[in-house]
């Protein structure tokens, strides 16, 4: 008997150092201060150096209409980005003439390169 009320003490007094810490910290949370106008300058500086992904090995663009053809003399991936930055779609190059169609209407990054498609 004496020992369930022992192992009953010594719960009840974790349980209180434990809600007595919560109390405490809740009292006195840690100032973080935080300079929003250095912090909006470092975004915008990341967003203007942002890289994007070109293809490994060079390549020829041309466009007609909503089409688009890309010669390349290797095997490779290119990948296209909107015009604010975001990744678009991955385009699998085989050697020679591809024809990238039907991307809607808007401006995209090709290989680095701004692309308008009307």
């Amino acid at each position: 008997m004496r020992a369930l009320f022992v192992g009953i003490m010594m719960l009840f007094v974790g349980i209180c150092l434990t809600a007595g810490n919560k109390v405490q910290h809740a009292a006195n949370p840690p100032k973080i201060e935080v300079d929003t106008a250095n912090l909006q300058n470092q975004m915008r500086d990341l967003s203007i150096r942002q890289r994007m992904s070109s293809s490994a090995f060079p390549i020829q663009m041309h466009i007609s209409g909503r089409s688009i053809r890309v010669v390349s003399d290797h095997n490779q991936i290119l990948p296209i980005y909107t015009q604010s930055g975001a990744f678009y779609m991955a385009m699998r190059l085989n050697k020679g003439t591809n024809w990238l169609t039907g991307l809607p209407r808007g401006r995209y990054f090709i290989n680095n390169r701004p692309i308008r498609i009307n």
